[in-house]
């Protein structure tokens, strides 16, 4: 690093006495603003990026012009940057079978993908092979061996538009010296050690990692009584998703659009409820109110989805088995300490309650935008226990029925729901069978799952970070869709008994503000830096801002589970949490509530102050029957990221080495030889 060591040299001694090894380390490094791809692992092993401490390669370039990096890469480690457009599997597969990678950086510069996946033709098939469902393949950018499921020894990051077009420029230096048999100088430095390696079970075993996980919200639009054994119209929705680079999973359709559509829903019943308690006029008296209908609608919006459903899974499992609580908090009044619990609100409903599910997945793809066409959306039905038929078919259609009979339209082309093909046998992507699996074989259950999407996903960026938006006229299909759920909820719950049905879906349809639906859609998607204000907008300036802990609303990767004292929840499921607690606190007396979304193969031990999977020495010869994949994300060093510097040729490093071996002499001469002058005249 010879002339930059020597300008940090020179910057040292021209300093003042403060701010200096800043100044120099300014002088030699340029810290690069990227989100990098991290280790998780599973119960069959590691997935995911990490690197052997700090590791530096020689930056190249890999594009259509540049890729003389393949044929005649640079002696040692290699650090390869990639336009984004040309970032795949084949890709980093060609890469690293060619040279030694340090690491890979995606550019955020030039044309982005027309259609993109990194995950699997399938998505979770190892959850639906578990439940023995057909493996159907709903993602047709996807792939066998997809690259989200790879493990890679190197560091991968996506760098911003400034940092990619220095990391370019740089890059494209290094080409031009290599073209010309000069040396190459400009290097990349990747720091992403972790801490877990083998699988799941030994790294929880070790401490080395977390649980992947989070919180899920639920809520019910009247009050709560444990002693009803009042029938329950579940409606649900995920909260998150995924990505490589997990900071950057937004999930714009999969899966904020029918989230915000469920939202939309809930707004516009609890609003028509609360219509009905203050209006005294004998049209509003002719609609049943949500406590007067026949079934209670709770709302569940799921966190953790998208690896192995675990907060479906947990909140099914929690519902059948109730809980037994060893240890309630003193200072939360809802809370157990042991097991841990955030809420034990949840005892009030029992699973065999609920006798109908209503998913709203992604319909973010709706209408002619060159991905799909068509203004379709699919009313899917349960085809996982064939006693659930006659009830699935039934609100099936009772879905048809209600959306056709709304002569309200935010768009200028009315949504039209039906069936998808009849050959299906597959949900989409569903939380829909964590809480069947749960169910008494003999119970019959109701469940449909409404998506944008036929047989096969329109949206040809699921689970990618290149799901980041929806058009204007999409967005106002939103609104439909919440219209159609609202009324959809409503008559599944007994509405339809009401004196004058048409009348109350036509004051149903009168609440839903799409303005509203689309301002969420924004905040959830769209304002990364003003997450406070996106959420204050919204809510007004009571809200609890306190608890958005980060000011971007539009990551929705689920992160790691940590069992944290309510108030202390933050992101994503705080401001869901805030915002249902303030819309419904009058109407059920709870506001809203948390639940844990942690695998449920895996428990705590308090004794020894970590997680462990039940019956893991069971399962130690034999993990494949393990009935989850077991999620879980690796401790890391503080301090992880990639930096770019230059480094001198060998040339330049020798005469430095020289100049310096020269300067050493001299000043070792220069003392011997004053030393009698000094002795003489300094004696003391």
């Amino acid at each position: 690093m010879g002339s930059s060591v020597l300008a940090a040299l020179l910057l040292l001694l021209l300093q003042p006495p403060f701010g200096g090894c800043d100044k120099i380390y300014n002088a030699m490094y340029s810290d690069l603003v990227s989100v990098p791809c991290v280790r998780l692992l599973t119960k069959n092993g590691e997935i995911g990026c990490s690197t052997d401490g700090r590791v530096e390669g020689t930056l190249r370039l890999y594009d259509n012009d540049f890729q003389a990096v393949l044929s005649s890469p640079p002696d040692g480690k290699v650090a390869v940057a990639v336009p984004q457009a040309l970032f795949n599997k084949s890709v980093v597969d060609e890469l690293r079978a060619t040279m030694d990678l340090a690491g890979i950086l995606v550019l955020t510069i030039g044309d982005t993908p027309t259609a993109y996946s990194p995950d699997e033709k399938t998505p979770q098939s190892f959850m639906a092979k578990i439940r023995g469902q057909n493996l159907h393949e709903w993602n047709l950018q996807g792939h066998v061996d997809p690259i989200i499921h790879q493990r890679y020894g190197f560091g991968i990051v996506v760098a911003d538009k400034q940092g990619s077009e220095e990391v370019y420029e740089k890059a494209k230096d290094n080409e031009q010296s290599a073209k010309n048999g000069d040396f190459q100088a400009f290097v990349a430095e990747f720091n992403y050690p972790m801490y877990a390696n083998g699988n799941s079970i030994d790294c929880l075993k070790r401490a080395t990692c977390l649980p992947v996980g989070g919180f899920s919200v639920w809520t019910t639009l009247d009050r709560l009584n444990a002693t009803s054994n009042r029938k329950v119209v579940l409606a649900t929705a995920m909260m998150d998703s995924s990505a490589l680079f997990h900071d950057m999973a937004v999930g714009a359709n999969f899966y904020q659009s029918g989230l915000v559509a469920l939202l939309g829903a809930v707004k516009a019943l609890n609003q028509f409820n609360s219509s009905l308690a203050s209006s005294s006029s004998s049209s509003s008296s002719s609609c049943l109110s949500l406590d007067q209908v026949e079934k209670k609608i709770m709302v569940a919006i799921l966190q953790g989805e998208q690896f192995g459903y675990v907060g479906s899974r947990r909140f099914a499992k929690d519902l059948k088995e109730g809980l037994q609580c060893e240890q309630p908090s003193h200072k939360y009044s809802d809370m157990c300490v042991r097991p841990y619990k955030p809420s034990t609100l949840f005892t009030n409903i029992n699973l065999t309650q609920i006798d109908s599910i209503i998913e709203v997945g992604a319909i973010g793809s709706i209408g002619n935008d060159g991905r799909g066409g068509g203004n379709d959306v699919f009313v899917h039905r349960s085809h996982l226990r064939s006693n659930d038929k006659i009830a699935s078919e039934n609100l099936q259609q009772l879905a048809l029925n209600l959306s056709s009979s709304s002569s309200s339209s935010s768009s200028s082309i009315p949504l039209n729901f039906t069936t998808p093909d009849a050959s299906l046998r597959s949900l989409p992507p569903s939380s829909i069978p964590s809480f069947l699996e749960m169910m008494p074989p003999s119970m019959d259950v109701g469940a449909i799952h409404i998506s944008d999407s036929n047989s096969s996903f329109k949206d040809p960026f699921f689970l990618s970070r290149y799901d980041t938006n929806i058009t204007a006229s999409q967005r106002l299909q939103l609104c439909d869709v919440a219209r159609s759920v609202a009324r959809l909820l409503y008559g599944a719950a007994g509405g339809g008994e009401s004196a004058n049905v048409s009348g109350c879906l036509e004051a149903i349809d009168s609440e839903v503000d799409c303005e509203h639906i689309i301002q969420l859609f924004d905040c959830f998607t769209q304002d990364q830096e003003n997450g406070r204000e996106c959420a204050k907008s919204i809510m007004g300036d009571d809200s609890s801002s306190s608890t958005f802990q980060s000011d971007d609303l539009t990551n929705h990767y689920t992160s790691v589970f940590l069992l944290v004292d309510p108030p202390r929840i933050g992101g994503f499921p705080a401001f869901l949490h805030s915002y249902l607690a303030k819309m419904l606190i009058e109407a059920n007396g709870f506001g809203a509530a948390y639940h844990d979304a942690v695998d449920p193969v895996i428990e705590f031990d308090y004794a020894k102050d970590k997680w462990y999977v039940r019956g893991g020495e069971a399962w130690s010869n034999n993990v494949s029957a393990i009935p989850s994949m077991i999620f879980t994300e690796s401790n890391w060093a503080f301090g992880i990221g990639t930096r770019l510097f230059r480094r001198e040729s060998p040339e330049t490093q020798l005469i430095m080495l020289t100049l310096g071996l020269v300067l050493t002499t001299l000043a070792g001469l220069g003392g011997f030889f004053a030393k009698p002058y000094i002795l003489q005249n300094f004696n003391t």
